[in-house]
């Protein structure tokens, strides 16, 4: 006789913080659930092991919550977690890909540290909803020494990274068959070693949505919409019965067509919520429902599962072909990146500041800039978190709870940022003895090698001038600064730092040098470009020449080899901004899943009938007004242009050559208008390359290459 068709069923909540409810309020509900978690476990703990309740922590972040707010209840808690009935997963939050290896990393702390403290095990990361993450990753997970990774990749206005083309989920087919083929594709779950930049790798086990076993009736499929009082799921009156006679028609139709689609195994993980919804509270029904199933089944078999019991199974399936893909997972998906250019760049902001923060507050030890820090490590991992809107944001968008979700999501970006100051400044004044003159105007604590870097820093009260002062380093040496946005009171330097170091420097009167270079004769002074057909800037490490009709660049030749670096034949000139504007009838859905599905050919006639012909973007491109200045500083030379267009408005366009360093900046300040409209911006960078539209990291060792240095 074959061996059954096994099914684990894993139940979580997935963790989307402002999405149904407001950030507070989730905060909240996760405490009754975890309570609801250890009462389940406990009622259960004697139950036939494939009925009992299991429950798997989706984010560390929820377990992180609980523990700290309910510290009664931590024996439990680690109870039911070595005895298998409550898994602890690696992954602290969704991000976006904004977030950078560094500081995933760091998320991953409390619970290794929690695990390691506690002799827990700890071999999952899981993450659902998003479909991206830093290619660091696999490395960061094996050097952990934690081998398994399952994403439940959502494809809403996306697509299935290594599934056929057009493949959808399979509740889809249930719920949108209107609009898609009877025959297009589903996502088929798979299995593939992933590996990192550095070698690394986990086993990967790409699921399908994490609430698919809600659709086939193992937990309860009631959908809720504008039910979201913080008790909405008592509305759910189904009984364990009715899932069942959901489940028994709807389990044997999804494995049938998984067999279809080529789907190898005899062994499935089904995700599960406790409701049909996001941040759903665990239920006890799917126990009942697996119960009944296997007493009147015998070819397919269901059973509780945590993550790490499916990956215990699914390793018995290794007979050496699963693919390796050395690959990135960039995320295609994170709408509130795009809506929110501010906070991004406030975002890299913190980024940029966090490896100083860190070396400053250790050097202290001061526990009050300790406390400072990690509240700005946990505001950033909020920000970088992946729900930017709450669920009604397009479907009811006068709807008060979008301004304060939204709002609520600011705040963590600016909390981030104000928590660094924080930390910083107060590290400081425990370094810094008071009463000793002169004090010095600028602290800077060196990375792991001597070098030369970019600072930027806030004049505060203080009436800098660069024509008439210069800083200075303790040995005398002399620095000179630059505005770097003058009506911010912001200013810049290129300054030595020694290799895990502080470095101080102060401010004396010295009239402005003037470096050797092309800028030589028209130091301080605006030069006023006359028409021509390009202007240019050049340094020992770069040489570039800009448009003056579009702003961008025509050329960017490398000093050391002569190397080229930009495509002049593309139709976008480089660092060009480009908007793109929905003008289709459907709006948002003209470039959406209806266009994606038409796009990829499992569309259904009726769909396509309803797709109106005609243009869905429109592309746009400033012109520049007026003639480009060029502006010589000690610190940079700069080519600046004004620019215009009636859907684009008002842009400033900047290029900047450093003269100590080899760094290029192209700095755009936007001034945008008002859209009611999809609408879409981007930076256009065509690179010439041997092999056209391709950029390897390795054809650039002085690019940084991290998803950090590309600001919005």
């Amino acid at each position: 006789m074959p061996s059954p068709y096994t099914i684990y069923v894993m139940q979580s909540a997935h963790t989307d913080i402002g999405y149904t409810h407001a950030q507070e309020q989730i905060g909240l509900m996760y405490l009754e659930h975890y309570d609801r978690v250890l009462d389940l476990c406990r009622h259960t703990a004697n139950a036939p092991e494939p009925q009992r309740f299991k429950w798997t922590c989706e984010t560390s972040w929820q377990a992180r919550q609980y523990l700290a707010a309910r510290p009664e209840r931590e024996e439990d808690f680690l109870r039911y977690a070595r005895a298998g009935q409550i898994e602890l997963t690696a992954s602290y939050l969704h991000f976006t890909d904004l977030i950078d290896a560094d500081a995933y990393r760091r998320s991953l702390r409390w619970v290794v540290d929690y695990c390691r403290r506690h002799d827990l095990p700890l071999r999952c990361a899981l993450h659902g909803d998003i479909n991206g993450w830093p290619c660091a990753v696999a490395d960061i997970l094996a050097d952990l020494d934690i081998p398994y990774f399952c994403s439940q990749i959502h494809v809403d206005s996306a697509t299935d990274p290594l599934g056929r083309r057009g493949s959808v989920h399979y509740q889809w087919t249930r719920e949108m068959g209107r609009m898609l083929r009877p025959d297009a594709p589903i996502r088929v779950p798979q299995a593939f070693w992933w590996y990192g930049p550095a070698g690394g790798r986990v086993l990967h086990w790409l699921n399908e949505h994490y609430l698919l076993g809600n659709v086939l009736g193992v937990s309860s499929p009631q959908p809720f919409g504008a039910d979201k009082t913080r008790y909405f799921t008592e509305t759910d009156h189904l009984s364990a019965d009715d899932l069942y006679d959901r489940a028994r028609q709807e389990v044997p139709r999804y494995v049938e067509r998984l067999r279809a689609e080529g789907y190898p195994y005899d062994a499935l993980l089904l995700s599960t919520g406790g409701f049909y919804v996001d941040n759903a509270p665990p239920d006890g029904r799917w126990l009942d429902v697996i119960a009944r199933w296997n007493a009147e089944h015998e070819d397919i078999v269901l059973r509780t599962a945590t993550l790490g019991e499916w990956f215990d199974a699914l390793v018995s399936h290794d007979t050496g072909a699963w693919p390796r893909y050395h690959v990135a997972w960039p995320d295609h998906w994170a709408h509130g990146l795009g809506a929110a250019t501010a906070r991004v760049a406030q975002a890299r902001r913190t980024q940029r500041r966090r490896a100083d923060a860190l070396a400053l507050v250790a050097a202290a030890n001061e526990p009050a800039a300790t406390a400072a820090l990690e509240m700005a490590l946990e505001q950033e991992r909020l920000a970088l978190e992946h729900t930017f809107d709450a669920w009604c944001t397009t479907a009811r968008p006068a709807a008060a709870i979008n301004a304060f979700q939204q709002a609520a999501k600011e705040l963590t970006f600016h909390r981030a940022e104000l928590y660094l100051d924080e930390a910083i400044g107060t590290a400081l004044r425990v370094m810094i003895p008071l009463g000793v003159a002169p004090a010095p105007l600028l602290r800077i604590h060196g990375t792991e090698m001597d070098e030369a870097r970019v600072v930027h820093f806030d004049m505060g009260d203080l009436r800098l001038d660069p024509r008439s002062q210069v800083l200075v380093a303790a040995d005398g040496a002399l620095y000179p600064f630059q505005y770097d946005a003058a009506e911010l009171s912001l200013v810049v330097a290129v300054l030595p730092t020694r290799a895990a170091a502080l470095s101080s420097f102060g401010v004396v009167a010295q009239p402005m040098a003037t470096p050797p270079d092309m800028c030589a004769a028209h130091r301080g002074s605006h030069m006023a470009t006359p028409a021509a057909a390009s202007v240019e800037l050049r340094t020992e490490g770069w040489r570039l020449r800009v448009d003056p009709a579009t702003g961008g660049l025509t050329s960017l030749r490398e000093g050391s080899t002569g190397r080229e670096w930009v495509d002049a034949r593309h139709a976008q000139a480089f660092g060009q901004l480009v908007h793109e504007g929905v003008v289709h009838p459907l709006g948002r859905q003209a470039v959406g899943n209806v266009a994606r599905f038409i796009a990829l050919d499992v569309a259904s006639d009726e769909l396509r009938a309803g797709f109106a012909q005609g243009p869905v973007v429109v592309h746009t491109s400033p012109a520049v007004e007026g003639e480009p200045h060029v502006i010589c500083g000690p610190i940079f030379d700069v080519i600046e242009m004004v620019a215009a267009e009636p859907r684009i408005r008002r842009l400033q366009i900047a290029w900047r050559l450093y003269h100590a360093l080899p760094l290029v900046e192209l700095v755009l300040n936007w001034d945008k208008v008002w859209s009611d409209r999809p609408e879409a911006a981007y930076v256009a960078f065509p690179f010439a390359t041997e092999e056209r539209g391709r950029l390897a990291p390795s054809a650039c060792p002085r690019c940084d290459w991290s998803s950090r240095s590309w600001a919005a």
